[in-house]
């Protein structure tokens, strides 16, 4: 299952951590217009190992 949403890293220090275990976490704001596929992401995502590819929107920034 592909799912695909819009979504930006918060201006905020914390966003992205990097733990002592090695271990990372990234935080992403995504807009109510994304819901759908987010909730796709709640229902299908949890518990399995995800692959995750990263492309940024140039139409979009700025």
């Amino acid at each position: 299952m592909k799912i695909e949403l819009l979504a930006s890293i918060p201006q905020i220090q914390s966003a992205i951590k990097i733990g002592g275990d090695g271990a990372s976490r990234i935080q992403f704001d995504v807009p109510t217009s994304e819901m759908p596929e987010l909730l796709k992401l709640v229902a299908y995502g949890h518990g399995k190992v995800l692959k995750l590819t990263i492309e940024v929107d140039e139409s979009m920034s700025g």
